[in-house]
């Protein structure tokens, strides 16, 4: 992952850590469970465990919003970076974000 830090960490819109349960599909193939862990209005860093490839075109469904297309930018082990097609209106970035923050340990 040391290749895609740069990538990660330079970001052009402020992220919001959150725990939201996703799915996620490649074109043509069935959906399969996600953990989106990370959001800003350019992309998203999720947890699954299956493989996608990188640069790999995929759609993004959590609940009440349309499906989002992105492409797999990197990932490392059961993580992944991905970049939406076109970025979140920064109104829908902020519902997500008040709507499913993060959960805190007590």
């Amino acid at each position: 992952m040391a290749e895609h830090r740069h990538l990660f960490n330079s970001r052009q819109f402020p992220r919001g850590e959150v725990t939201i349960p996703g799915e996620i599909r490649e074109r043509g193939g069935g959906k399969q469970k996600v953990a989106v862990i990370d959001l800003s209005q350019s992309g998203f860093r999720m947890h699954c465990m299956f493989l996608i490839p990188e640069d790999r075109m995929v759609f993004l469904t959590m609940q009440g919003l349309e499906p989002m297309e992105a492409r797999i930018a990197w990932h490392h082990q059961d993580f992944y970076g991905c970049e939406f097609k076109r970025p979140l209106y920064q109104a829908v970035f902020e519902h997500v974000i008040r709507t499913y923050p993060m959960l805190r340990k007590a």
